[in-house]
């Protein structure tokens, strides 16, 4: 649904006394997700049907001063047990000035004894206490708790060119352009410092950066319209040896995301992967 929609929705559901203990805001872009979350906030806080958006309560969430609702924003976008603790410590407390109590998290990933304690809170919620996931995609959560939240489902749009998405394909053609060089110290060295300091969920957000790289670079070749690649400028001949071998490739990155979260070893995974694909 686009924001219009997703709004009607929200307000329908409250006029109809649905207001759910827990939602989950994916897909669309960031901005659109938190926008998505501050109307919601509003919605359960403002004394109108729907928000006036002129108001006190209104006014303060939209400026993120309001108390009664929190954002969890925490490093790397990956929630910690740490932040769930103190959700907890403060969400079984009456609101202090609204009706309900709203934590809105802009996390993309829960460690697992996050989820399982974020779960806890699912199992038994305040009446007052409203939990808000805006995330990109809700694949990366545990079943249990994707059940457990009302889903608002925004359109699909392609993730922007930004910093990161650069420096992922710059990072992956130069290990790529090592391994197909026989340098394999210096590529076994460039693997090291890709992963350093990394949390497993970043290194799996890293991978699915390359491969909507490997899929600009597929449609390129396909002359597929330039409004729906990522980035119609970048250089990405440089990935293909052998068209034919396209498909195997992305199978190859997509298998070793699937896996990077448990217990593999990182590093070796992706060792494995570029010594694959230089030989191809």
């Amino acid at each position: 649904m686009n924001l219009k929609e997703s709004r009607e929705f929200l307000v329908k559901t409250k006029k109809q006394g649905k207001i759910a203990g827990a939602y989950i805001i994916c897909g669309g872009n960031k901005n659109q997700r938190d926008e998505t979350a501050v109307f919601l906030s509003m919605l359960l806080n403002c004394r109108q049907s729907s928000p006036c958006f002129e108001c006190e309560a209104c006014i303060k969430i939209k400026k993120r001063i309001y108390p009664d609702v929190k954002w969890v924003v925490p490093s790397k976008s990956i929630l910690s047990i740490d932040d769930v603790r103190n959700v907890k410590e403060e969400i079984y407390i009456t609101p202090y000035s609204g009706e309900k109590k709203v934590y809105i998290f802009n996390v993309e990933y829960m460690k697992d004894e996050a989820a399982n304690a974020f779960l806890k809170i699912l199992e038994e919620p305040p009446a007052h206490g409203v939990l808000v996931i805006a995330s990109s995609n809700i694949s990366f959560f545990l079943p249990t708790i994707v059940s457990r939240c009302q889903k608002i489902r925004l359109n699909y749009i392609l993730p922007e060119h930004g910093e990161e998405m650069a420096s992922a394909g710059e990072q992956f053609s130069e290990i790529l352009t090592q391994a197909r060089s026989g340098n394999f110290f210096g590529m076994f060295k460039s693997i090291d410092a890709l992963v350093k300091g990394k949390e497993r969920e970043e290194v799996e957000e890293w991978l699915g950066r390359v491969v909507l790289i490997y899929r600009d670079a597929y449609f390129k070749r396909k002359d597929i319209a330039p409004e729906l690649l990522i980035d119609a400028d970048s250089e990405t001949d440089g990935l293909f040896r052998n068209e034919s071998g396209f498909e195997d490739v992305i199978e190859k990155i997509l298998e070793l995301k699937g896996r990077v979260r448990y217990n593999i070893n990182v590093k070796l995974g992706l060792d494995n992967l570029f010594l694959h694909i230089a030989h191809m």
